[in-house]
């Protein structure tokens, strides 16, 4: 799957077997992205994780507008690792096949509320069409609910995630 072998769970010791406990208890498995990450680079895959546990736990962001942000920029970006393991993930979660296949159309059928769906929306078009984004894209924001920061910390993530992505796709064979 990756260029290098990455250390599995069996065969961590040290910080790394604590490390690969605490993601295991978040998410019920260790994903290979996640072995990729910290077999190369402990601390930043350390970071990773409590950053994304940080940002699960946001008082104004739906959790499982995550999977579908993802998915949408890795079909955006071509990242196939990205694309098969947030299908995976949206599958588990019972969404049709129509969203995970083609996700760009059909931002309107996400099972999420309707301030996630806008949240979602002007993140897309702030990250593909910047030059676009303006001070009325934040007022309709302001208008569900969301403030600056609220914003800027999807706009944050979501834009560690196109790094992150590019990262994974660099070690796929």
């Amino acid at each position: 799957m990756f260029i290098i072998d990455p250390i599995k769970k069996e065969n961590a010791t040290g910080k790394l077997k604590l490390l690969y406990q605490m993601i295991e208890k978040h998410l019920g498995f260790i994903p290979p992205h996640c072995e990729l990450m910290a077999t190369i680079d402990i601390k930043a895959m350390k970071d990773f994780l409590d950053y994304n546990t940080s940002i699960m736990a946001h008082e104004k962001i739906d959790r499982n507008l995550m999977p579908f942000l993802r998915l949408y920029i890795a079909q955006k970006e071509c990242r196939r690792y990205c694309i098969g393991f947030n299908a995976e993930m949206l599958q588990k979660m019972d969404i049709d096949e129509a969203i995970i296949n083609d996700i760009e159309n059909h931002l309107d059928d996400i099972p999420l509320e309707s301030t996630q769906k806008i949240l979602l929306k002007k993140v897309i078009k702030a990250i593909y069409h910047p030059d676009a984004f303006e001070k009325k894209d934040l007022e309709v924001l302001y208008d569900a609910g969301f403030n600056n920061k609220d914003f800027y910390d999807i706009l944050d993530y979501a834009t560690g995630f196109m790094g992150k992505s590019k990262i994974i796709e660099a070690y796929l064979i």
